[in-house]
């Protein structure tokens, strides 16, 4: 998988001591991001509160309790008859029943949890994989730079010849101004990656809420521009597990069970109540204790649902179109994305096979003329620099072919499982 600077990974701010001498293998660095990545710990209490959601909507209504005190008398009272012998004391519970609601809104709820649940996921995907990107981003300024370290050097040094050269009258002065502004151009180009390889490090951390590693060599880069993005089980069955179209499943079915609840709003819901009442006016014939029950009906003359029932249909249907869509975007993606690999492949063939070999041995046969005295060395340095030039495509090349295959997981929903229980 991965392969970064071993000493570098120990010292790493907030990484477990632990860590396995491979620690940044894509299950690891999945667990980073679940745990460390701020928006991944953001996103994950919007499933707490659509967990507590689902909860409340397995509860039934809580009973009301009262209490009365009445006829309470105020003024002039009969005659022979104590304050405390005319009020009388009620107590009372009442009870709500919903009637064909509890299990519509228990469906929108779970389906609600899915729908949070999956929307993580989809976040976690999007993080994992811009981090893989920024990781990418890394190994390609990292390449860069150290082939442009090379051709910084042998520019120096043909640079350093052509001064000379021209100190004796060899060539001309205009020539060595020519090669210093090339000089300088690749000064540049060096500073370029280099600031890119600190950008591409700043982006990781700010996505994974930790330190990233380094890639040291353009060895390691191209090890990691290869082999670090598997696209072998990207196809289009994967399509249909992507969360984010799961999620929009989930979206539909809410939005369903939604319309369904608001639907029902057309039936009244009960209101049972029961009360003992403990009359003390008994000089006036009133009944000591009695029992009063009571049934309260609404009446659903205006408001029916009709503005919920709406609003859950364009929903639901927005919710499917939106998901076909994806999904039909998702496999125009894979196969776009497949051509270009094939492409960039092919590319990558002949600049390993051909092109790079073939400069690697002009270079060689240069410098063996040059030890022969029948080459100049400024001869072997545009060898060399032909050569390295070669090699800075083919960093290039790597970084489009990483690019591609990402892309290809990205349409394909390609990523380790998050670890959920952490």
């Amino acid at each position: 998988m991965l392969t970064f600077a071993v000493a570098l990974l120990a010292a790493v701010g907030g990484m477990p001591t632990d860590q396995p001498e491979d620690p940044f293998n894509e299950q690891v660095l999945a667990t980073l991001v679940w745990t460390s990545s701020p928006d991944i710990v953001a996103a994950r209490a919007a499933v707490a509160d659509a967990d507590a959601l689902a909860g409340r909507a397995a509860l039934y209504p809580n009973p009301s309790l009262s209490a009365t005190w009445g006829t309470i008398p105020i003024g002039r009272r009969p005659d022979n008859v104590a304050f405390s012998d005319v009020p009388n004391y009620t107590l009372g519970a009442s009870q709500f029943f919903e009637i064909g609601k509890r299990g519509p809104r228990q469906d929108a709820a779970r389906a609600g949890v899915e729908e949070a649940r999956l929307t993580l996921r989809e976040l976690f995907r999007e993080r994992f994989l811009d981090v893989l990107r920024a990781i990418g981003d890394q190994a390609i300024a990292s390449g860069r730079a150290a082939v442009l370290e090379r051709l910084v050097t042998d520019s120096a040094e043909t640079l350093r010849l052509q001064k000379l050269r021209a100190g004796r009258g060899d060539v001309a002065g205009l020539e060595v101004d020519r090669l210093e502004v090339e000089h300088l151009r690749l000064l540049s180009s060096l500073g370029e990656a280099q600031a890119g390889i600190e950008a591409a490090a700043a982006a990781c951390a700010l996505l994974l809420g930790n330190s990233c590693p380094r890639l040291t060599s353009l060895d390691d880069s191209l090890r990691y521009l290869a082999a670090a993005v598997p696209v072998l089980d990207a196809d289009e069955k994967g399509i249909a597990r992507r969360p984010d179209l799961r999620a929009l499943e989930a979206t539909e079915r809410r939005a369903h069970a939604e319309g369904l609840l608001a639907s029902r709003q057309k039936i009244p819901d009960p209101t049972l109540s029961a009360s003992v009442t403990h009359d003390t006016f008994t000089d006036a014939g009133n009944q000591p204790n009695s029992v009063t029950l009571s049934l309260a009906l609404p009446l659903p003359v205006f408001d029916r649902g009709q503005p919920e029932i709406a609003r859950a249909s364009v929903r639901a249907a927005l919710a499917q179109r939106q998901r076909e869509a994806l999904a039909e975007a998702a496999r125009r993606a894979l196969w776009a994305e497949r051509r270009r690999l094939d492409v960039l492949s092919e590319r990558t063939r002949r600049l390993d096979e051909q092109a790079i070999p073939m400069a690697r041995t002009t270079a060689e046969r240069v410098e063996a003329a040059a030890r022969r005295g029948g080459a100049a060395l400024q001869d072997v340095l545009l060898a060399r620099r032909a050569m390295e030039e070669l090699q800075l495509d083919r960093v290039d090349v790597a970084g489009q072919s990483f690019a591609t295959r990402l892309e290809i997981r990205r349409a394909a929903g390609t990523v380790p499982e998050p670890p959920e229980g952490k």
